[in-house]
């Protein structure tokens, strides 16, 4: 292991480094260390990195928004590392202030494949209440053949506020690579076999096949009236229905005199009016908040076993600004959230001008509620035709032993409870029956807003089945 402290910079790989047993002198490739110098540093298209020097002669890197209008997210991000083999163990740490106090820093630990790709992230978000320096870090071993490594540092900022960093520090502890005909080596050898929907190893615990004329409320809950905080949209039940064997999640923009306000709205103007509305079902056992349905405990969900649907999404690469369907699992008694699918439209407010619409996400999390602790697992599946193209089936085997996540019956990605990487999925949050969510967003402040001109006036989000299986 090699640790290493670098003002503003980064090395990830170095020739100094020291190469754990098994690990070839060859695979330690040279990187250019940062230290002073900003220029393998970038910051987002709406601020400004510069360097500054402190009064005790340290040098730090200050993120500064372009304009003083408003709230908006800044972040900056380093160049990727050289190439690391598969299983190298990276940790990078680093200090942070805010002149923003109150306000949500986000550190990102990011795998990448050659072309910059976001393959896997870790992720560690801290509330920073002083102006002075906190420590923020995040940690994952790499998984992908020829991949890197970047880090992203973003914070939404009031007016004229900005964030600062220093003091970055990692330690690298280098793997071996995977064979070449597997990206997933290791994972797939602890739960690559597993599989619930094979008849040898499980049975079918619940399906619907949406072959009625509407969902059944013992079954399904519609949500309605309600708000959801990173949407544009209010939650309508009109907007859910079942015909010609599907489920149909709507979604469109409404004529002025029917769009709402939620004053409790995350991001204050940018999402307060709702002028579209969208559709949501789950088979939570209880009421629940804004919804007209009476609770029922003959309501599905189960600790375990394969999840599987049949998906049509609307989140194509034009006019689906903001348009994010989800197929998703939530635990009944904890935190914890299993994301089998999150498809989002195009064109995006990002400035790095990336088409998320071709591909998806696939997602876990400790508990989206806590910001300062949520740990968090997602890949990208490399597909070779884009899924909004037509219907697809979308799955997780969730086992005590690992996440194995499915598109048309292949493997699209695992996580396992790896001691220091993500140790929730066999913890508390996660010791819970999980039920089914089919839902759809309609913008955020990360991808962006629904906008007529890039996002059309209606989308339907469809449903063809829905399976359960369970180990015998």
């Amino acid at each position: 292991m090699v640790r290493l402290g670098v003002t503003l910079g980064l090395l990830l790989a170095a020739t100094s480094a020291v190469a754990t047993p098994g690990a070839a002198a060859a695979d330690v490739v040279s990187n250019p260390t940062f230290a002073s110098d900003t220029s393998h540093w970038s910051a987002s298209s709406n601020a400004v990195l510069a360097r500054f020097k402190a009064s005790n002669g340290s040098t730090y890197g200050r993120v500064i928004p372009r304009s003083s209008r408003g709230t908006k997210t800044i972040s900056v991000r380093s160049s990727a590392s050289a190439v690391l083999p598969v299983g190298t163990y990276v940790h990078v740490a680093a200090q942070i202030s805010t002149t923003d106090k109150g306000r949500t820093v986000t550190f990102q630990l990011r795998e990448v494949d050659p072309a910059g790709t976001v393959l896997r992230t870790w992720t560690d978000a801290r509330k920073v209440t002083t102006t002075g320096w906190k420590w923020v870090g995040a940690h994952l071993t790499t998984k992908y053949p020829g991949s890197r490594v970047s880090v992203k540092v973003k914070e939404s900022v009031r007016r004229k506020n900005s964030f600062r960093l220093r003091s970055i520090n990692q330690s690298v502890t280098l793997g071996t690579e995977a064979p070449a005909d597997s990206t997933m080596a290791a994972d797939l050898t602890q739960c690559g076999s597993i599989d619930f929907s094979n008849p040898d190893q499980g049975s079918l615990t619940y399906a619907d096949e949406f072959n009625g004329t509407q969902l059944d409320p013992n079954q399904w809950r519609i949500r309605d009236n309600t708000f959801l905080n990173q949407d544009a949209a209010y939650i309508d039940k009109d907007n859910v229905s079942v015909h010609d064997g599907y489920l149909d999640i709507m979604g469109k923009r409404e004529p002025e005199a029917s769009w709402r306000s939620d004053s409790q709205s995350l991001y204050g103007e940018e999402n307060r009016v709702r002028k579209y509305s969208t559709g949501y079902v789950d088979s939570i056992k209880s009421a629940g908040d804004g919804s007209n349905n009476q609770a029922s405990s003959a309501r599905f969900s189960q600790k375990y076993g394969y999840f599987e649907a049949r998906l049509l999404v609307p989140s194509t690469d034009t006019m689906s600004q903001g348009i994010w369907p989800a197929f998703w699992l939530r635990a009944d008694n904890t935190p914890g959230e299993i994301d089998v699918l999150e498809s989002y439209g195009a064109p995006t407010s990002r400035s790095d001008g990336f088409d998320p619409s071709p591909s998806y996400e696939w997602n876990s999390w400790q508990d989206t509620s806590q910001s300062s602790s949520k740990a968090h697992f997602l890949g990208r599946p490399k597909v070779t035709e884009p899924i909004y193209g037509d219907w697809h089936t979308f799955g997780v085997n969730w086992s005590p032993t690992c996440l194995r996540y499915t598109m048309d019956g292949k493997t699209v990605g695992t996580a396992r409870p790896v001691a220091g990487e993500t140790p929730y999925i066999n913890g508390p949050t996660f010791d819970s029956p999980f039920h089914i969510r089919f839902n759809m967003q309609v913008g955020s402040h990360y991808w962006g807003w629904p906008d007529p001109s890039v996002t059309k006036d209606e989308f339907h989000y469809k449903v063809d089945w829905v399976h359960v299986y369970q180990k015998h």
